[in-house]
């Protein structure tokens, strides 16, 4: 465990945890007296301390906040050259257990973009999870999902080929390795160059993935997200400038998502990043509904399917 000092009453700690055959790190705020914990998974490439305004805001709020660094990304050791989205989801549950073991106190699921797919699939695979806050949700299994990757629309008519033809090249040259720009189109994520240059300027950013992680990324279904295996409060959130993740996409996944209770939060703070760029107007807007999800599942009100 490694300790830094943080603003407030806060207390900022790092735990090494084993997770899936290797370790991971855990970065954890703490205000004094916790009522309810956060586990958090970060975006593409990135880690918790990426969201350090953002997570140390809700632990302000009353939330304990345990942000998970991924199999080889962040600070986790780079001891593992292949892993898939199914390795960070069991990332996720592990965090899910250090969190169930330190606090006894309800746990919500919450991750951005690639990490609000983790989110969402502790929701409907770990009954652990009081409710869940993912940002963006992608359906693999949805032709139309194409939409959020760089390759062009009309690639959704040959979409099941063409992740065949992928899977097929990930397995001739797995450790290949590719940048972001290969599969996502920067400009969509954010126009903002000085975004950018605070992003290459990070130490622990990830530079690309393998071939073998991508495949994964691309042909890993949650089949539990539609077919009722969801058994909390969902909350997706999503910003109406998103270039990424679009509405018609984001409501296209939404009315597909089978939970007792589900809500569409939809924010306007300017575009996909806006969990990084602006934490505290997120952490204002979300602590609410935070309070809301927790007092639904302690009044038992969440029986149905929406």
């Amino acid at each position: 465990m490694h300790t830094t000092d943080v603003p407030s009453d806060l207390h900022y700690s790092e735990y090494t945890i084993p997770s899936g055959g290797t370790r991971i790190v855990l970065s954890v705020w703490e205000p004094p007296r916790p009522d309810a914990v956060i586990v958090f998974v970060p975006a593409t490439m990135v880690h918790p301390l990426f969201y350090e305004t953002l997570l140390s805001g809700f632990a302000e709020r009353g939330f304990a906040v345990v942000g998970v660094h991924p199999v080889g990304h962040g600070k986790s050791p780079r001891d593992v050259r292949r892993y898939t989205l199914r390795d960070i989801v069991q990332n996720a549950k592990d965090a899910v257990s250090f969190a169930e073991q330190r606090y006894r106190l309800p746990i919500l699921s919450m991750g951005s973009s690639q990490g609000g797919i983790v989110a969402a699939a502790l929701a409907a695979e770990d009954a652990r999870i009081a409710a869940a806050f993912p940002h963006n949700i992608v359906l693999a299994e949805l032709p139309d999902s194409i939409v959020v990757t760089r390759f062009p629309k009309f690639l959704r008519h040959v979409y099941r080929p063409l992740l065949g033809a992928f899977g097929l090249l990930a397995r001739l040259l797995p450790d290949a390795k590719l940048p972001l720009k290969f599969y996502l189109q920067r400009n969509r994520i954010s126009e903002d160059p000085a975004f950018w240059a605070s992003v290459e300027r990070d130490p622990l950013f990830l530079r690309g993935y393998s071939l073998y992680f991508l495949a994964s990324l691309f042909t890993t279904v949650f089949p539990g997200l539609t077919n009722g295996g969801i058994h909390c409060p969902l909350y997706l959130i999503t910003d109406t400038n998103d270039q990424l993740f679009t509405m018609d996409y984001t409501r296209f996944v939404f009315d597909r998502l089978r939970a007792p209770h589900k809500e569409l939060i939809e924010l306007d703070l300017g575009g996909h990043m806006f969990m990084a760029t602006h934490p505290r107007e997120v952490c204002e807007i979300l602590s609410p509904k935070m309070r809301e999800a927790l007092a639904i599942v302690e009044a038992g009100n969440i029986e149905g399917d929406i």
